[in-house]
């Protein structure tokens, strides 16, 4: 089990009473693979998702770069658009990311845009 995806270093704001289809973005990374993923929850630092397709967790590596090209725009999490983040951490399917640089939002700020 990764006791890593436990860590709360910053507030999180859990997702799930979003439906998953306004949760999901279009990702690449350095490693080679463009994927698209389900946002699970965020903060302003990072987040947590898991990949739509099985088939592509290979495609993401520790420490890769990601680029979140697009996300369904809900005026929700369309400001991820053009993101850059690098993965902390795998469990499976569910990724970690670190967003480089952090989001330009304060937590009540990203916690009321996400409510």
């Amino acid at each position: 089990m990764n006791t890593l995806s436990d860590r709360r270093k910053h507030a999180r704001i859990e997702l799930n009473s979003i439906n998953s289809f306004f949760r999901q973005c279009d990702v690449a990374a350095t490693s080679g693979g463009d994927f698209d993923i389900t946002i699970l929850n965020i903060s302003k630092k990072g987040m947590k998702f898991k990949i739509n397709s099985k088939n592509d967790s290979d495609k993401i590596k520790l420490d890769d770069e990601l680029f979140i090209r697009g996300c369904i725009f809900n005026d929700r999490i369309g400001f991820l658009s053009s993101q850059k983040a690098v993965t902390v951490w795998q469990d499976n399917t569910v990724f970690g990311v670190e967003f480089t640089p952090s989001l330009d939002l304060d937590e009540p700020s990203l916690f009321n845009m996400l409510k």
